[in-house]
């Protein structure tokens, strides 16, 4: 079912895989300078254990240890992994090989740089400058449509949904400097409705996941190692109103973008409920060093909340109005 193996490099880790990626470039040989500084991890397709031992969270669908994470996905697979070094794959009767990588590109591979002691925040990113942007929010804040218009204006994608941060080197270096990005960026992840807007086809691009109506938009990868860049700003989305994105396209009274600063504890706490896996990061003794981090991460990067309106009429107003904002960074 699932012929060929690979290698292949996605943000901290060289993924040795039985099951082939397509969405990512294989690398030839040993990697070369392409793995240099990368942490391998294998996946491979073998039975998954019914239970993991010393449990400390769960929910229906997964268990959580501090060192392992199982998760079942009917219809798709079941995962384990592992000391963030390996993954279990059992796929599922009759599933579909596109599902399966979803999932292992996506939430396992988060489960990954979790377990390997870095943290992810649920952002969109883009570099401005030196320096990275980050588009916080929940699924459907329009994180990765406005990464997309911006890249289409010429900035460069760092993340889309998985913006993950590292760490371990300003621990190792005994540093209390900005916190660096490291680019994770194999694709756009659009809904129909935002690529009609963007004016790209999805005709031809492959479905993130078979029954869905959002794609896959590929993004071109450096061939050598990718340049961790720091994270120099936060914006938390927010819409203009609660309305439908229809009903915000007939107002007549729509109003402009606005930035707010967000400061303080406050912006620590909102910070914090943006990293993935927060609801782990207590049960499995990480909450401490996520709160420090969010604090580092704030002594050196400004933080806004970004209300604009919803209607994809209004996305160049946004884009407008984001690009004189973010024209700042550059002073």
């Amino acid at each position: 079912m699932y012929p060929g193996a690979g290698t292949y490099r996605l943000g901290p880790f060289l993924l040795a895989s039985e099951l082939p990626l397509p969405e990512l470039e294989p690398l030839a040989g040993d990697a070369g300078p392409a793995g240099a500084g990368a942490d391998t991890v294998s996946i491979r397709l073998a039975d998954v254990p019914e239970r993991i031992a010393n449990v400390v969270a769960n929910e229906s669908r997964w268990w959580a240890s501090r060192d392992e994470y199982l998760l079942r996905v009917p219809g798709v697979a079941n995962f384990l992994v592992r000391h963030g070094r390996e993954v279990l794959v059992q796929p599922a009767a009759g599933a579909l090989p596109a599902d399966i990588r979803a999932y292992l590109l996506s939430p396992i591979f988060s489960t990954l740089c979790h377990q390997a002691g870095m943290y992810s925040l649920h952002a969109s990113a883009v570099r401005v400058g030196a320096g990275v942007v980050a588009f916080l929010g929940d699924s459907g804040a329009g994180k990765s449509t406005l990464a997309a218009g911006l890249a289409q204006r010429g900035y460069t994608l760092v993340a889309d949904d998985i913006c993950l941060l590292d760490p371990r080197q300003n621990a190792a270096s005994a540093s209390s400097g900005p916190t660096l990005v490291i680019p994770v960026a194999p694709a756009l992840k659009l809904w129909r409705s935002a690529l009609d807007h963007l004016g790209t086809r999805p005709e031809s691009l492959p479905r993130v996941f078979s029954r869905d109506d959002k794609f896959r938009v590929p993004v071109p990868q450096p061939s050598g190692p990718v340049q961790r860049l720091p994270l120099r700003e936060v914006l938390f989305l927010e819409w203009e109103n609660a309305g439908s994105p229809e009903e915000d396209s007939l107002s007549q009274s729509v109003t402009q973008p606005t930035f707010t600063p967000v400061e303080g504890v406050h912006a620590v706490a909102r910070l914090m409920e943006f990293t993935h896996y927060d609801y782990l990061m207590k049960p499995t003794g990480r909450q401490t060093g996520n709160f420090l981090l969010c604090g580092q991460v704030l002594a050196h990067a400004r933080a806004f909340t970004l209300r604009r309106p919803r209607s994809f009429a209004h996305l160049d107003r946004t884009l407008n109005a984001l690009e004189l904002h973010l024209a700042a960074l550059n002073k």
